[in-house]
């Protein structure tokens, strides 16, 4: 069972994602404004990108599969969860506040910032130690 725990979770987070973009096209033209349901899909899909970076410090390696000292590994998951969550809500907020016509540029750049210190990182620890 432990084994179909990652596989549920992706189809709960791919039907959350879908039905929830289903709910707000449905909803928009007459309870919503299109303005309004564009803002809140973001929304929906900057907290999966939080919800999945929480899980990132959480999952293990297998020792017999790492590159590096399993400290080292542990340090780059926490940090890459820590960048991935702070970039996920830096997205939402962008998909809130922003003005509607740079919205996806500014939170897609700033998710990009967090994805980029992710990545600099996990390689740095994987190179220092190799």
């Amino acid at each position: 069972m432990k084994r179909a725990f990652p596989l549920v979770r992706s189809l709960l987070g791919a039907a959350i994602v879908i039905g929830g973009a289903a709910v707000l096209k449905w909803a928009a033209p007459a309870y919503l404004s299109p303005e309004c349901a564009q803002r809140l899909t973001g929304v929906l899909l900057g907290f999966i990108v939080v919800f999945y970076a929480n899980v990132i410090p959480k999952s293990l390696t297998q020792l017999a599969r790492l590159r590096c000292s399993p400290q080292a590994e542990q340090a780059a998951r926490r940090f890459a969860g820590w960048s991935l969550v702070l970039g996920g809500l830096a997205y939402m907020l962008a998909m809130l506040l922003a003005p509607l016509a740079s919205m996806h540029l500014i939170g897609g750049a700033l998710l990009a910032v967090a994805l980029a210190a992710a990545l600099l990182r996990c390689f740095g620890a994987r190179s220092a130690t190799a």
